[in-house]
């Protein structure tokens, strides 16, 4: 929950003039992207909060893959973590994944309570797609509030058997709260997420998707959906809008098109 449409988020400069005016052939490849992206990323932050030595202060939902062999390396305090998901692992999302992940951080909280991840892609294959990449993840801690904050640039490329290719850039961040007010929950029961950012993503055949988290997205640790927050859509030069609504617990959000007209969609 998370990273719930972490996966979405990219960072975009590109020039406007660039994009296609027709409507885009490669939806169904462009939500694979936004799957992997947001699995691989959780992947990532789950297991270094189970991995790292300040997993006391991350939300105590987080944990690894079941699937998934994690071996570990430390060197003058710097951990070394390879995820391997032999050649079949199936995720919570019911969508399989095999290779693995290499990542390598510090134990220590830097000095202004930060530690920096860096996580690499080895021979990974989801859902049949190729992808491969980078990823560099700041994790940071602060004191006073106990909030905790990933935030996460990456750098994937992916191939489908039939030979179509895209590149997918994100930039996020996910930011926990512990929203506690009650003495008698334990703090650790009690929590939400905001999640900003922005995403591009460009195919081979010219079709061109950038995507912004023009509302954060909040989460509650009670509810297994996004409560609120909006996302804006352009796919190649149309333009829709994705409202979760005003924090009501429920599988409903409201789609607005590029010519107005609004649909209620179930999650």
């Amino acid at each position: 929950m998370l990273c719930l449409a972490c996966s979405f988020l990219l960072s975009c400069n590109n020039d406007d003039n660039d994009t296609p005016t027709r409507a885009v052939t490669t939806s169904k490849q462009h939500k694979d992207i936004a799957s992997a992206n947001k699995e691989i990323n959780s992947i990532v932050e789950n297991v270094f909060g189970t991995e790292s030595s300040v997993r006391s202060k991350i939300n105590s939902k987080l944990k690894s893959p079941e699937c998934a062999t994690i071996t570990s390396e430390i060197i003058d305090d710097i951990k070394t973590v390879i995820i391997d998901f032999g050649d079949r692992c199936e995720l919570s999302n019911g969508e399989v994944i095999s290779g693995s992940i290499r990542m390598t951080f510090s134990l220590q909280l830097d000095t202004e309570s930060k530690i920096e991840i860096k996580s690499t892609l080895d021979k990974i294959v989801y859902k049949d797609i190729t992808v491969n990449g980078n990823a560099t993840t700041i994790f940071s801690f602060q004191n006073d509030t106990g909030n905790t904050k990933f935030t996460t640039k990456s750098d994937f490329s992916f191939v489908w058997k039939d030979t179509l290719t895209a590149t997918s850039k994100t930039n996020f961040i996910t930011e926990s709260f512990s929203g506690h007010t009650n003495p008698d929950t334990p703090a650790s029961l009690v929590f939400y997420t905001l999640v900003t950012g922005n995403s591009i993503a460009e195919f081979s055949n010219g079709d061109k998707y950038t995507v912004e988290i023009t509302t954060p997205l909040r989460n509650e640790n009670s509810c297994e959906y996004i409560v609120s927050g909006v996302i804006t859509t352009k796919e190649n030069s149309a333009t829709t809008t994705l409202n979760y609504g005003d924090g009501e617990c429920d599988n409903i959000a409201t789609q607005t098109d590029a010519d107005g007209n609004e649909t209620t969609i179930e999650l």
